[in-house]
């Protein structure tokens, strides 16, 4: 029964795939493109390993072994939800690329002014933070960046700080971006954003800002380039990336150690050293484990929860972004809690996906409606940038950085995608901001010269 769940996986994945590249709107701009790389990885790749090497360390540290029946039902939520966002996302989104169209931009003086004063503004905040979390988040409530775990949910919530300035650090990302974008991908422009991307490698925690930060930059140069598709050195240049990112998640101290000496760097070939074991090592971590946690979250919800979240978990978004030094009793997580995973298992540090948070608000239907809205955003977005974007310096910027992020919402569910998104955007919105003020201070300043130069009315000296 589970081999032909899994061959059908694999069909059904190779039957959208088919129809999106055929249906002209395809590249690596459009959101459906990066749910498909996400699916394959999480619900194909993964269940496929999980089945042939016995892969239970994820079942392990849950607590719970799904039966063959469970197993196949995961299969077939994640590949339900896989055609619901590709319907809604392809409608949404259809709109042929058109690279013929794109302009040349150039930068004047009040634009690069306004990135300057953006930079000059946020970089500090970006870097203290970045310094702040060189060792991480420590839980033993001894480091600069403190945290406690919630017993009750197994989230965990900072204690001496507030994630404003914890998290800074990711403004790192699109300040970097736009250095690159607005030097016109000058080659020493790529120097900060190498910096970036070397800091967090070596920092070990973060990784998925590598990946989007490559992504994002490489969105850049396709489209300097006019071309929809990664190039083959492209490609060839990503997959060190990829490997060291595989590399952090097994050890995260690994970059550390590299430079200390203490760690061989050819230490990121072992899992091609031969044989099944190494292999299976490598990729058994919770990377690529979100079916492990769809079947558990699909045995809880509503069986043993006995209801469903019903949308409440997005009540989230009223209460996060009041920080916790100033609202001490903040409800860790949504402010109402109709299902908890941890009261069924450990889930602490677990991510629930697009679609097994959509199970959770209603089942079927919940999960249905879930992948739907967000492919109708993600394909309406893709297709307003395709209609107008493309042809905006600043929208440019903010698709790129934005389309990558996707990854994450995709992984995540619930309303990480705000959270993220926030400090991924905040600093190209700032720009934006910025400009259109100093345009206006311009105007009102020629305006006033120009009154000045006019000759002063006079009365006559009779009425």
């Amino acid at each position: 029964m589970i081999e032909t769940a899994l061959i059908a996986q694999v069909l059904v994945v190779a039957l959208v795939a088919v129809v999106f590249v055929s249906s002209g709107t395809a590249s690596m701009f459009h959101p459906l493109t990066y749910y498909l790389v996400f699916h394959t990885l999480v619900f194909v790749i993964r269940p496929l390993l999980v089945y042939t090497f016995n892969i239970d360390n994820v079942w392990l540290f849950i607590g719970f072994w799904p039966s063959a029946t469970e197993f196949v039902k995961s299969l077939t939520v994640s590949s339900v939800a896989l055609i619901a966002f590709s319907i809604a996302c392809g409608y949404a989104g259809r709109v042929r690329p058109d690279l013929s169209r794109i302009p040349k931009f150039t930068f004047d003086r009040l634009d690069i002014t306004a990135f300057v004063m953006t930079v000059v503004a946020l970089a500090p905040l970006a870097v203290y933070s970045a310094i702040l979390r060189q060792q991480g988040a420590d839980f033993s409530g001894t480091g600069d960046v403190q945290m406690e775990r919630d017993p009750m949910t197994g989230q965990p919530v900072y204690v001496n700080t507030t994630g404003y300035i914890a998290e800074a650090h990711s403004m790192g990302l699109p300040l970097t971006l736009g250095i690159i974008w607005v030097s016109r991908f000058h080659p020493l422009s790529f120097i900060p954003f190498i910096a970036f991307v070397s800091y967090r490698a070596f920092l070990g925690w973060g990784r998925w800002a590598i990946i989007m930060g490559v992504l994002g930059m490489v969105l850049l140069v396709l489209y300097h380039t006019r071309a929809k598709w990664f190039r083959w050195w492209q490609v060839a240049a990503g997959l060190p990336v990829l490997l060291l990112f595989h590399t952090l998640g097994n050890n995260r101290d690994f970059l550390r150690g590299v430079l200390d000496g203490s760690v061989s760097p050819f230490n990121m070939f072992r899992m091609f050293d031969g044989g099944s074991s190494s292999f299976v090592d490598s990729v058994s971590n919770q990377d690529i484990a979100n079916f492990d946690f769809l079947a558990f979250i699909l045995w809880v919800v509503p069986n043993q929860s006995g209801t469903y979240t019903w949308f409440t978990q997005y009540l989230q978004l009223f209460t996060e972004p009041i920080p916790r030094m100033l609202w001490p009793d903040k409800p860790i997580g949504a402010p109402v809690k109709w299902v908890s995973l941890h009261d069924f298992g450990n889930f602490s540090n677990l991510t629930t996906s697009l679609a097994g948070d959509g199970w959770m608000s209603g089942g079927w239907i919940g999960m249905i409606v879930t992948m739907v809205v967000v492919g109708l955003i993600l394909g309406r977005l893709h297709r307003w940038f395709w209609q107008s974007g493309f042809q905006n310096r600043y929208a440019v910027l903010f698709y790129c950085a934005f389309i990558p992020l996707s990854l994450q919402w995709f992984r995540d569910g619930n309303i990480t995608i705000v959270k993220f998104g926030f400090f991924s955007l905040l600093p190209i919105l700032l720009w934006i901001a910025v400009t259109r003020l100093l345009r206006v201070w311009m105007r009102l300043g020629d305006g006033i010269a120009d009154r000045a130069d006019q000759p002063a009315l006079r009365l006559p000296e009779r009425l």
